[in-house]
């Protein structure tokens, strides 16, 4: 049977409910750590002319763009807010209902994504960017850990769409004997014998 239409246990939810937390607490922890460690705009090179560290306060949103925006942090955290509710929600029903793990995880690396930059806003008025990465003369967007999550989970997204995978899998109709005998791990149902008929059947 597809792993993917497996009836998710109490512990596939722990599991996905330890990967968010431990994406937002490496997100947070980062940023604490970048905040005692640089100065606002100090450069810590880590690749020469690639990849270094620098610690910006961004007022926009991922990777530094619209920052000083008339429309400000406050309606950034009220969309932020509402799309990490929304996305905490849908990861765990789509776990619960159409059991499909790969669109759970994604799912759940946005709403840590979200999350990780919605508490930078709440808590300071700005998001913590870090992460300088340059091509010759192209300067990317700095950003932070939070980032990579939103876009890692994007580039799955879009992955599986080009490769048209379905987001949710199909789910066979089960009586609830079925299920039982796939929750006991017999996925067989039970052969029939002679006992099995009357003797109106053999007539």
């Amino acid at each position: 049977m597809n792993r993917e239409l497996r009836k998710p246990t109490w512990m596939t939810y722990v599991l996905v409910s330890e990967l968010f937390v431990v994406l937002v607490f490496i997100d947070q922890f980062t940023k604490d750590l970048i905040v005692k460690s640089l100065a606002s705009h100090q450069v810590s090179p880590i690749i020469k002319n690639f990849l270094s560290l620098m610690y910006v306060k961004n007022t926009g949103s991922a990777f530094s763009m619209f920052a000083n925006k008339s429309w400000g942090v406050t309606m950034l955290s009220v969309i932020s807010g509402i799309a990490f509710v929304v996305l905490l929600f849908l990861a765990f029903f789509v776990l619960a209902r159409f059991r499909s793990r790969r669109l759970s995880i994604c799912l759940i690396f946005l709403a840590a994504g979200t999350l990780g930059n919605l508490i930078d806003r709440v808590r300071l008025k700005y998001v913590i960017d870090f992460i300088s990465v340059q091509f010759g003369s192209y300067q990317f967007p700095i950003f932070n850990v939070a980032d990579i999550c939103i876009t890692l989970s994007c580039i799955a997204l879009a992955v599986m769409l080009f490769f048209n995978e379905k987001f949710i899998p199909e789910i066979p109709f089960s009586s609830k004997e079925e299920e039982k005998q796939e929750e006991s791990g017999n996925l067989f149902p039970k052969e029939q014998t002679n006992d099995d008929f009357s003797d109106e059947d053999l007539e």
